[in-house]
């Protein structure tokens, strides 16, 4: 049974709200978000230029509330001025200002409309014969200066429901242009919906169930409800004593997701540590080391962490250079073995991860996409 709840979960002084996806009772997605600094991320503004950072090759833009955001890539005896359209595409962090993107793009479950020259554009994750049979549906002519971005969950879409979530972007994406037309500078032009039902569409595979606690969270999640329940009321568990988080024990998956190290099946585990440069991750035999260890067994250790990393950077919200020290391995054929495991394990992460290599020495090599705050860090507010 696959599950998606939203509950609200205590940490600290905090009150966060949640979003987990269980699939057969082992947590598989997480978001937790913070609702007194929700994320800004997609939110979509008329920026107005503020100044200049030549030595970086940036500009720094103001919003609504007078906030800062910064826009890279600005480049010399080109410098913009007055008013643009600007799209979050990082969130504040310390003493960074959001970062932002002059490069519109508005996302749906199957597709994301962009600006750009007329053209498909493919996920990667997408095979040829995919690509062939959407590409035969789609005529990107009908969509003027933008270019329609094929996302991975269009495997699962028919003819019809790809057009129409395609339509209805791009017309979003228009009215929203006309609206900069006459907004006052700063102004607020598009939020996306709120991150429990961008979630929930985003899914790769979609749940069973849909629950949650909170009557207005309910009334948000209603039109996604794979359950198609007639009412808010559907939404919500029959046990009004405890809590989804106490039901799913949310908490205690939060606690372990927060320790350094994560226990296997096999006895063997992995300790993950976060530094300024980059997530390091150490494979050890653990209890496995007991009389002789053939090389099998390495593999074995090795392809079951495998999918444990790749679950702990998706569930702990880690990013940036990924550093993985594999236990060595002699034979050629299993070092391949575990390139290839993993470069199938990333594909379908909702943030682009690339696996480099894996050096001689067993340390795979491996980047994540960054976009929101890591899970720790939302957690200590």
């Amino acid at each position: 049974m696959k599950d998606y709840i939203v509950t609200e979960i205590e940490y600290g002084e905090h009150r966060l709200l949640a979003a987990a996806f269980y699939d057969e009772l082992k947590l598989s997605e997480l978001t937790v978000s913070d609702p007194a600094h929700e994320s800004m991320v997609g939110n979509i503004y008329l920026g107005v230029f503020d100044s200049y950072a030549d030595n970086i090759g940036g500009a720094y833009l103001r919003i609504e509330g007078g906030r800062k955001v910064f826009l890279p890539s600005v480049r010399r005896g080109k410098k913009p001025s007055g008013r643009l359209v600007v799209e979050i595409v990082k969130d504040a962090s310390g003493k960074k200002e959001a970062v932002v993107s002059a490069k519109i793009r508005i996302a749906g479950k199957y597709a994301v409309m962009a600006d750009g020259h007329e053209g498909l554009s493919f996920s990667s994750k997408l095979d040829d014969e995919q690509r062939l049979m959407i590409g035969k549906w789609i005529d990107p002519s009908e969509y003027p200066g933008c270019q329609p971005l094929i996302r991975t969950n269009a495997a699962e879409a028919t003819k019809e429901m790809l057009v129409k979530e395609l339509q209805a972007l791009y017309s979003l994406k228009k009215s929203i242009e006309t609206e900069a037309e006459g907004a006052k500078s700063g102004a607020l032009l598009y939020r996306p919906y709120p991150f429990y039902v961008e979630m929930l569409r985003g899914l790769y595979v979609s749940p069973d169930r849909v629950f949650t606690d909170i009557p207005a969270v309910a009334e948000r999640l209603l039109p996604f409800d794979p359950q198609k329940s007639s009412s808010s009321d559907g939404l919500m568990p029959g046990n009004k004593t405890l809590s989804l988080s106490v039901l799913y024990n949310l908490n205690r998956d939060i606690q372990r997701l927060l320790e350094k190290n994560v226990y296997l099946k096999s006895g063997a585990y992995i300790v993950i540590e976060q530094t300024e440069a980059f997530v390091s991750i150490d494979v050890n035999t653990g209890k496995c080391l007991r009389g002789k260890i053939p090389e099998e067994t390495y593999r074995r250790i090795n392809l079951e962490a495998a999918d444990e990393v790749v679950r702990q950077l998706r569930l702990r919200n880690l990013s940036g250079m990924i550093l993985v020290d594999f236990i060595s391995m002699e034979s050629q054929d299993h070092k391949d073995e575990l390139v290839g495991v993993m470069r199938k394990l990333v594909r379908h992460e909702h943030r682009k991860t690339e696996v480099i290599d894996l050096t001689p020495l067993g340390i795979m090599e491996m980047i994540r996409q960054k976009a929101e705050k890591p899970l720790a860090e939302i957690l200590r507010g």
